[in-house]
């Protein structure tokens, strides 16, 4: 069949994604193509490729036979940077995200032109504008023409005060200084770390936190649900702090108790009767690394993977994962280099990514 997304729209889109520099004299294949996107870019043809595109929602085109995608994406801690290119079609969400985690989208359309259907009304998402879907509510994404978005997936988690936003499924971010910043930041990131995946500890949780960051501010520009109380405010500081020093073996409940300036006894009467206690988030956020590490290529060796991960060394992470995961690390990474199944392209975590179809 010929192609809509030809050679010349991913050697536009790698320029879009780099500024302008889409990575000459790094070509690989076809002329034009840099061989940083040729090495990551995921292709999705036909029925089975919008199945496997759409995370939680329901995708319908004109001629599915003829849909075609390409996809970049690289998880960042919990967060996950991403671009896809598009053929014609519509997304409708559903309330509810799989594995339990709600997560939210942002993006911005850097071509073609998109349309949001929510309760509130329709909205047009024009080129250099952006905006969100939610796992919270419901929407639909009309995508018109070949299209780009670009930007970061993050869980609701990392947006306490603004349920009641997210709750209306999707929306568009007002078009200023800190929406236009933020897009551009996004592609450069994404193309960077397609092009230097290799980085270290420090980088990952810096480029982590920074997202967050971004889609913080983002989310501020908005109504939000009004000011949370104290313990809200310092529990999910917490949560951010956790996130950004689980991979440091060393780190302790006492240190994140100095880190917010109280003591372990307030700390743990701060988070009495939560979900889940300190330390099991702790672990689960180690864990979660782990599993990202052990599905990275090139493979690591497990004592790696355990100091990359938070664990003191490869016998504390084997029966941490045995216990929590159930399988054995090796056989997870078996596992994990099985071929892609069904509705996994877009899914923020890995236990997500690998969940069967």
């Amino acid at each position: 069949m010929v192609r809509m997304l030809d050679e010349g729209q991913l050697t536009a889109w790698a320029r879009r994604l780099a500024g302008g520099d889409g990575g000459a004299g790094e070509c690989a294949g076809a002329p034009g193509v840099p061989r940083w996107l040729a090495a990551n870019v995921i292709r999705l043809d036909g029925h089975r490729g919008m199945m496997q595109l759409s995370n939680f929602g329901t995708m319908s085109a004109d001629d599915p036979a003829a849909f075609e995608a390409a996809l970049l994406r690289r998880s960042i801690g919990a967060t996950m940077l991403y671009s896809t290119l598009e053929t014609p079609h519509t997304v409708s969400y559903d309330r509810g995200a799989p594995g339990g985690e709600d997560i939210v989208i942002v993006g911005m359309a850097n071509q073609g032109g998109q349309r949001l259907r929510t309760a509130t009304g329709v909205q047009a998402l024009a080129v250099g504008r952006m905006g969100f879907m939610s796992s919270l509510g419901t929407s639909a994404v009309e995508h018109q023409g070949v299209s780009e978005t670009t930007g970061v997936v993050v869980p609701v988690s990392a947006l306490p005060g603004h349920r009641k936003v997210l709750a209306r499924g999707a929306d568009v971010f007002p078009d200023t200084p800190l929406t236009r910043a933020a897009g551009v930041a996004f592609s450069r990131m994404l193309s960077e770390w397609m092009r230097d995946p290799d980085q270290g500890v420090g980088t990952v949780a810096g480029t982590e936190s920074t997202l967050v960051a971004l889609v913080r501010g983002l989310f501020r520009q908005l109504p939000g649900d009004g000011e949370m109380d104290r313990a809200s405010e310092l529990r999910a500081e917490a949560m951010r702090v956790i996130d950004a020093r689980h991979r440091d073996a060393g780190f302790r409940i006492e240190m994140l108790a100095a880190e917010l300036h109280m003591s372990r006894r307030q700390l743990f009467r701060l988070f009495a009767g939560t979900d889940e206690t300190l330390a099991a988030r702790l672990l689960r956020r180690r864990l979660e690394t782990a599993r990202d590490e052990l599905a990275a290529t090139p493979m690591q060796d497990l004592a790696t993977v355990a100091s990359r991960s938070g664990f003191l060394d490869a016998a504390a992470l084997r029966a941490q994962f045995a216990r929590h995961v159930g399988v054995s690390p090796s056989a997870y990474r078996l596992a994990a280099a099985s071929p892609p199944r069904l509705a996994e392209a877009m899914l923020l975590s890995d236990e997500q990514e690998r969940s069967p179809s």
